[in-house]
């Protein structure tokens, strides 16, 4: 069975929304029923009630989405909607972002794990219910924190219960460390998993790296927004609708091969006296020049970080004590490890002489914990334009 189309699963992402903009449940579900009311039924039955987990203030339960099962046009589909929250920001901003295990033992985000675990009884319910219906697949959407519960619960559903699922996320923070990533990619299938995301927004690049983003292979979607540096503006569900409103399909969409930049232009990148400034460009480069640095340093540096992390030491102390590896190598890897240094520094508006700088585990562990903060920054500063409420159930 193919996967819906763009516009569809857009407008289901934005409607979500409802249910927080509204005075009451009752008012939302009238709304949205009178929309799709003939492929679907809104009630009290199929929210999806959970927590925030790590993610900031709100701890208790708010109505998260819906658990749909399809009718007429949409027959033999079920539906998994989650919509997204302003605290998200809290959660991705946390430099010691705690790391947890996901259905199938792979390292993700914590906050939105705990999100995801505390709606699970519902969701179980929901794939029983799925059982006894003629379902030839499950569509998993969301925007923002939903996309990252949406890639979350098509893993957990392909994985516990062997049904086909899609993935459609807009604005997606990423959700684990490289094997999820690459786990999710393969048990999905990179033609499965539809990540759409503005040029402009720059929640889908944080946590920043070693998370990534699942397909790790095959297409992105990627849309025009103005300008190189982050705006808030452009993380919102109505604009992904806007931009994609006259596509019919996918294969409209402008996409980007999700591979990284190969070894001489990451080379040519870190050479060159380039201007400063984090745009989003700048991050992008970035973070393939920290893993080809980190992989001349250490063979296999990616599963050290998602397979050997610990409490004891966060994310940023692993990069520090494997960059102060490769200075203590000397050589080529250490050539590499001063020059990623002081590009970070150029782009920071800090000093660009680094050579003078004594390169120490506590030295470079702080260039990387400035670099997030001033990323962080920006996340902050966008989701403050663009704040959604929750309710408590």
């Amino acid at each position: 069975m193919k996967e819906m189309d763009p516009y569809t699963v857009a407008l289901l992402a934005l409607d979500v929304y409802e249910l927080t903009s509204l005075n009451t449940l009752k008012k939302a579900y009238d709304v949205l029923n009178l929309e799709y009311g003939d492929v679907f039924e809104f009630s009290n039955e199929n929210l999806l009630k959970g927590k925030t987990g790590g993610l900031g203030p709100l701890k208790c339960r708010t109505a998260f989405g819906f658990t749909l099962i399809g009718k007429k046009a949409f027959q033999g589909h079920a539906f998994i909607i989650f919509r997204g929250t302003s605290y998200i920001a809290d959660g991705l901003t946390d430099a010691n972002v705690s790391i947890s295990s996901s259905t199938t033992g792979k390292s993700i985000h914590d906050g939105f794990n705990k999100s995801f675990k505390s709606m699970e009884p519902q969701l179980t319910q929901f794939m029983d219910k799925v059982a006894s219906h003629n379902i030839k697949a499950i569509h998993c959407i969301g925007h923002s924190l939903g996309g990252a519960l949406a890639t979350i619960c098509g893993e957990w559903i392909k994985n516990v219960y062997y049904r086909k699922s899609f993935i459609y996320t807009f604005g997606s923070p990423r959700v684990g460390l490289h094997a999820f990533a690459n786990a999710c990619t393969s048990d999905i299938g990179e033609k499965n998993i539809f990540r759409v995301y503005h040029k402009t927004d720059i929640v889908p690049c944080v946590p920043t790296w070693p998370f990534f983003h699942a397909p790790l292979t095959g297409k992105d979607y990627f849309l025009y927004s103005p300008g190189i540096i982050p705006l808030g503006e452009y993380h919102r569900m109505k604009n992904y609708v806007k931009s994609i409103i006259n596509y019919k399909g996918w294969a409209g969409l402008t996409y980007q091969p999700t591979i990284a930049k190969n070894e001489e232009s990451i080379k040519r990148w870190l050479k060159e006296d380039g201007p400063g400034g984090l745009t989003m460009m700048a991050m992008d480069w970035l973070e393939n020049a920290i893993q080809w640095v980190l992989e001349k340093v250490f063979k296999g540096a990616l599963w050290v970080l998602s397979n050997a992390f610990s409490t004891t030491f966060t994310l940023m102390d692993k990069i520090a004590y494997l960059m102060r590896r490769g200075v203590e190598l000397a050589g080529e890897a250490s050539n590499w490890v001063l020059l990623l240094v002081k590009k970070i520094l150029k782009i920071l508006g800090a000093v660009d002489n680094v050579e003078m700088v004594d390169l120490s585990l506590w030295f470079l562990r702080s260039v990387f914990e400035r670099l997030m903060h001033r990323v962080n920054q920006y996340v902050k500063d966008a989701m403050n334009h663009m704040l959604v409420e929750g309710r408590a159930i």
